[in-house]
């Protein structure tokens, strides 16, 4: 996706989709991003932005490659702003044009989960390597926030005030329930799975939705929505309940579920190993006793060097 002032605008102004909120946010992760933006941002636009800006996105661009790529990995985000132009700065909540509700940032890193609670009284459960976004109050005719990876939601009911989580693939809609929302980038497929309560899911490509309701689990791949009954451990959040549970997956996709529970890296060293699926279950697993079974069951080596590791055939 191009990265273009007019995009950069709607993201400021809260008016980008899902889709191209993230593409702007790699974007602005980006160090070498920052130094190409100087020049190829369209002269008047820089003009417009005024001059002090454009000092503090040249002083940046000019440092040292180390010295910006220290603000990635320390996790700071570097937010592009246009105020009849563009600006620059780096902060946690988006400070909002005058008369606008600021927007609410929480992320976990790998290996981190962390309870929250939203301005109406809703409780988020934000699981491993994920990301929430809402704003500062509900002042809307609906209570929208959006997602990034996986959440459990712990909605507070207001049937005049509907509740939506946004994530790139999907829309769940609810008035107050119980439900468990995944979708991670790049792994090309939403999970839901309801509590309590009834909600609404949307595919946001087709359109087509369904009413689940508690005991029942959705499933968005590409354009097609698939719902099923679930019962015992199946209706159950593995994640809440320390747990791992694998239905037939590849082993790639174990591996990425691994790497962001243990914040580890896994790297499998064939393209056939990775397609090798797996099912099983763990109750409070240590690594160790996890990577021991999948070995087994799948049939593989692997070596650990501190927090890296390899799977060989």
């Amino acid at each position: 996706m191009n990265i273009t002032p007019e995009l950069l605008k709607r993201y400021t102004d809260g008016q980008c989709t899902p889709a191209e909120m993230q593409a702007v946010e790699q974007w602005l992760d980006d160090p070498e991003a920052h130094a190409e933006a100087v020049t190829e941002i369209p002269a008047e636009v820089r003009n417009e932005a005024g001059p002090r800006v454009w000092e503090r996105l040249q002083a940046n661009a000019r440092q040292p490659f180390w010295m910006r790529y220290r603000h990635y990995l320390s996790g700071l985000a570097a937010v592009l702003l246009l105020v009849s132009g563009l600006v620059w700065h780096i902060q946690k909540v988006e400070k909002p044009a005058a008369g606008r509700i600021a927007i609410q940032t929480v992320r976990t890193q790998k290996g981190e989960t962390r309870q929250l609670a939203l301005p109406d009284g809703s409780v988020v459960m934000l699981a491993y390597d994920s990301e929430l976004r809402y704003p500062a109050a509900f002042t809307d005719s609906v209570r929208r926030v959006v997602l990034i990876g996986e959440a459990q939601f712990s909605v507070k009911k207001n049937a005049k005030q509907p509740f939506i989580v946004e994530t790139a693939a999907a829309q769940t809609r609810v008035l107050g329930t119980v439900f468990n929302v995944k979708e991670y980038p790049h792994e090309g497929s939403t999970a839901l799975l309801v509590t309590e309560g009834k909600v609404r899911f949307i595919n946001k490509t087709t359109t087509q939705s369904a009413i689940l309701t508690a005991g029942n689990a959705g499933m968005i791949t590409g354009k097609q929505l698939t719902t099923r009954p679930v019962s015992g451990a199946d209706a159950e959040v593995a994640w809440l309940n320390n747990a791992l549970r694998f239905d037939d997956v590849p082993l790639a996709q174990v591996t990425r579920e691994l790497e962001r529970r243990y914040n580890v890296h896994i790297d499998i060293q064939t393209e056939a190993l990775k397609n090798q699926r797996y099912t099983g279950a763990f109750k409070n697993p240590s690594l160790r006793a996890v990577l021991g079974s999948l070995s087994i069951a799948v049939g593989f080596r692997y070596e650990v060097q501190g927090e890296s590791i390899q799977f060989f055939e």
